[in-house]
């Protein structure tokens, strides 16, 4: 699926697999493969954990090109192959023949103070069994295990500090005497238990690979045609990301992180998007959508903003989760939803419900938020917010909107009908307050201190994701907006701010500042989906989806690179790394993708 030469390398994608901590990824600058884990939440320019690999014939380096699926990736020269194989549990084998050999040089020490300092390799002891153990603090551990072969060790410490940190290390895994290499890597973040007295054949930790992506794909239903190839590479930058529970960690169930590279965490949001897309299976859609509960805050009822491998943080990110089973609900039915399940949701889904009038309250006496951080929104870098601090939003509005009534729907289920009614009563009038103080007869509008934001922000219309419980004419009004053409509509999909707007940047530090990027895509097609207009939502979603499909599962793209239309200025880009795009591959894309091409578009080009 990526490799040298081929459409997509690892320059901005990453080589991984399920409930595997290991990836690569291709050094933009010596196209080298780089090596690392997640487990440590770094971000790879400030990463310490983090290998170069070489290839060797004899002492001499031979240069690789690469080529990986989901069993195994190879590493090519022309003596021969170096096989890496991630599994399922928490280690890698390595395999080669005719005399290679694979070596990990460590990224090079660079002096440090404060907490980062302890990112320094701790130390490398070889073993009684012939086992060679790495030690990186607070980064975790590495033992290599040789099955067929030997460990060399290069390393290198400052003379006049012999105690003190390692300045170089190279680990190389060494043939045996018959040219074979054989090595199973294991990975910890504190202390290794038992080691398997025996592992499995090489064949069988391929084929299992190979299986459980086939058998993850299941969840999502089939594309539009056209778009197969996307299909493939988003329900794999997906289930490339999906977490292993326990291994040490606290996931207590399967999450999917946003990277690996740099924002390795599982974020609250983003699994209610990556249940939206699981139509194919809407019980694992509704699984994905409840994980982030698993981590509630008892006494406030607040969701944790992302679950990383060792801790939760303390951040808050928008209450999508309403949206996403009002939205399953829609395509699925409610099956899913028996009276057990009711009664284990509701009262979170009520406590979280809550936790936003509660403390997020405008004071008004009624369920209007206001919210001091645009992470409350998840609208970050918006126009919406160039007045200041704090504010009530629309878009937030919708949200509490639909977390109202399906917390309604819930206490319903379970046989909790006054709960019901209060509830749905109060989306009602939730709404109600939306329709008549803010919408301003062209958008929705935020307000600072009393007064309307003047934004071209796109974020103005979310709103669209109530579907038919808006008017008529507001959805026609909000259509008419969307399909405009050289308004916020472009080539390639919805851009955050309008093209009209003055204060618009595509720069790749921006990311609801004008770009187009996925969630934006999702939230709009999906609410004119909801609201019937579904080939307007489809005509979107397929611009959308074509560029993906040719630059690869990236949460967002520049809609222009000459000038910027309202003040003709030069868009600039930056070089090298981050290329055109600003970031990765990511998950959040690719569950976004996945929603358009398997729901949006067939449903709209076959209304």
């Amino acid at each position: 699926m990526f490799g040298s030469g081929t459409k997509f390398d690892l320059t901005h994608a990453v080589y991984a697999r399920e409930g595997s901590a290991f990836f690569l990824i291709e050094n933009y600058y010596s196209h080298l493969l780089q090596l690392s884990s997640y487990k440590p939440g770094a971000w790879m320019d400030s990463n310490p954990f983090l290998f170069s690999l070489h290839t060797l014939a004899g002492e001499r380096e031979v240069s690789y090109s690469y080529r990986g699926d989901p069993g195994s990736i190879l590493l090519t020269v022309p003596q021969g192959q170096v096989e890496m194989i991630f599994t399922y549990d928490e280690y890698m084998r390595v395999l080669g023949h005719g005399g290679l050999s694979l070596s990990l040089e460590a990224a090079p020490y660079k002096p440090q103070t404060g907490l980062n300092a302890a990112g320094a390799c701790h130390g490398v002891v070889k073993l009684p069994d012939g086992s060679t153990e790495v030690t990186y603090g607070t980064y975790g551990k590495l033992r290599f295990r040789p099955l067929k072969g030997s460990v060399g060790i290069s390393c290198g410490w400052n003379a006049d500090d012999p105690k003190g940190p390692l300045l170089a290390l190279t680990i190389t895994l060494l043939p045996d005497e018959n040219g074979e290499l054989d090595f199973a890597v294991h990975e910890a973040m504190t202390e290794f238990g038992d080691f398997p007295a025996a592992y499995p054949d090489p064949a069988v930790l391929r084929q299992d690979g190979f299986d459980r992506f086939e058998a993850f794909k299941k969840v999502y239903r089939k594309p539009a045609k056209g778009f197969e190839e996307l299909f493939e590479y988003a329900a794999h930058t997906c289930w490339a990301r999906r977490t292993k529970p326990g291994a040490g960690g606290i996931y207590q169930s399967p999450m999917i992180l946003m990277h690996y590279e740099y924002l390795g965490e599982a974020f609250s949001w983003q699994q209610s998007y990556h249940g939206m897309s699981m139509m194919g299976d809407p019980a694992e859609g509704w699984r994905m959508i409840c994980t982030m509960f698993e981590y509630q805050n008892p006494r406030t009822g607040q969701l944790p903003g992302n679950v990383g491998f060792l801790s939760a943080n303390a951040g808050i990110q928008p209450p999508i989760q309403g949206f996403a089973l009002d939205w399953l609900i829609d395509k699925c039915g409610d099956s899913f939803l028996t009276e057990e399940e009711c009664a284990r949701m509701y009262p979170k889904f009520a406590k979280w419900a809550e936790f936003w009038v509660t403390y997020r309250s405008a004071g008004r006496g009624d369920d209007v938020t206001m919210i001091d951080s645009p992470n409350d929104s998840g609208w970050d870098d918006a126009t919406i917010f160039k007045d200041g601090f704090p504010t009530i939003n629309p878009d937030l509005m919708a949200f509490m909107i639909d977390l109202l009534e399906m917390t309604g729907r819930l206490a319903e289920g379970c046989g909790k009908k006054e709960e019901a009614a209060s509830y749905k009563a109060r989306s009602q009038r939730l709404l109600q307050t939306l329709l008549d103080e803010f919408w301003d007869g062209d958008k929705f509008v935020t307000l600072h201190n009393g007064k309307p934001v003047d934004s071209l922000s796109i974020a103005s219309y979310q709103p669209i994701l109530l579907g038919k419980r808006l008017p008529q004419k507001i959805i026609d009004r909000i259509a008419q907006q969307l399909t405009e053409e050289g308004n916020f509509l472009t080539e390639i999909g919805l851009a955050s701010e309008s093209l009209r707007s003055t204060d618009v940047n595509y720069g790749t530090s921006t990311f609801v500042h004008g770009r187009v990027v996925a969630p934006v895509q999702l939230f709009m097609c999906a609410g004119l989906n909801l609201a019937g207009k579904k080939k307007e939502a489809a005509m979107i979603a397929r611009r959308f989806c074509d560029v993906s499909q040719e630059k690869g599962c990236i949460l967002g793209f520049p809609p222009r690179t000459d000038t910027y239309l309202a003040t003709g200025k030069p868009v600039y880009i930056a070089p090298g790394p981050v290329a055109s795009d600003g970031w990765p591959w990511s998950g959040w894309n690719s569950c976004n993708c996945l929603t358009l091409m398997t729901c949006i578009i067939p449903e709209g080009e076959q209304a």
